[in-house]
């Protein structure tokens, strides 16, 4: 039932920032919804690029880019905040995510691969979320961590 509700809320709200697309301010703004996608889960950024370019398809790059950028940049914000605040933090927010099995397998693939396990997930459509927070907890520098989230983001939304 909340799930409904929420979906159709989602939906209303897609269809009118539909109205805005020609809109100077628009690829901020998505690319602001994006970033705080990180910390929401529940904003449909692959939706919204996708419907803004079809209705301005002159915009299609810079949308793209908007949302790449939004996106990396809420990425390091999570990092940020996890590495001073803690996995305590975390579990406040997202609880029982540590005992998920999107978190163990993220867990056991990020300590083989590290940074390409975060470019896969950045490249894929999967939540990024818990391999954020484990490349934040192994203290990944941000700048490689931005530029691997980056470069996968800005790909996945290019195609």
């Amino acid at each position: 039932m909340i799930s409904q509700k929420l979906h159709k809320r989602i939906s209303d709200y897609t269809k009118l920032l539909q109205r805005f697309t020609d809109r100077f301010w628009f690829p901020p703004f998505i690319g602001f919804l994006a970033a705080l996608d990180n910390f929401i889960i529940n904003i449909p950024n692959d939706g919204i690029l996708i419907s803004s370019s079809m209705l301005t398809p002159k915009r299609w790059f810079i949308l793209a880019l908007s949302i790449a950028v939004g996106s990396t940049i809420g990425a390091i914000a999570l990092a940020y905040l996890v590495e001073t605040q803690g996995l305590s933090w975390i579990l406040e927010i997202y609880p029982n995510i540590n005992e998920t099995k999107t978190w163990a397998l993220t867990f056991e693939f990020f300590e083989r691969y590290g940074l390409l396990l975060v470019f896969v997930v950045a490249v894929t459509p999967f939540v990024q979320q818990p391999a954020i927070i484990l490349a934040s907890l192994a203290h990944t520098p941000y700048f490689e961590l931005a530029a691997v989230i980056f470069t996968g983001r800005f790909i996945k939304f290019l195609i």
